[in-house]
């Protein structure tokens, strides 16, 4: 894996490419899609849950760099929001691998806000839970 210690530790998720539906149309699907979602984000994962959310955003932005390797793959990354660097996740979920990971959970993190946290943090949180998960058997 490449160095990141350039890249911020997280960040809000960045939206390249997004159709965008306006007036009427915008307000019914935000109140659906919160109703449907209610409080969902900022719930926090059990260990073993997070593990697995982990395991597939890794796997994920894995992907999404060998795709890279090639102008159409990053055609598809571009188009799918896919980051080859980062991994998207609620604030509840960010300060949980932040924790994991044996970092500082600095203030400011919302909760039902979407970030994106860099790569190898997850990877470290990931690590550190693979463990604790081992010991728990």
């Amino acid at each position: 894996m490449s160095d990141l210690s350039h890249l911020p530790t997280f960040r809000p998720v960045q939206n390249w490419v997004r159709i965008q539906l306006k007036g009427r149309a915008a307000k019914r699907k935000a109140a659906a899609l919160s109703v449907t979602n209610l409080g969902a984000e900022q719930m926090p994962f059990e260990p073993i849950r997070l593990y697995r959310v982990l395991q597939f955003r890794i796997d994920t932005a894995d992907t999404a760099a060998r795709r890279a390797k090639w102008a159409g793959g990053r055609l598809f990354n571009l188009l799918s929001g896919q980051s080859t660097q980062f991994i998207p996740l609620y604030g509840t979920h960010v300060r949980q691998v932040l924790s994991a990971a044996g970092q500082n959970v600095p203030d400011g993190i919302v909760p039902a806000k979407r970030y994106e946290l860099r790569l190898d943090y997850a990877k470290r949180a990931y690590t550190a839970l693979m463990a604790d998960l081992d010991q728990a058997k």
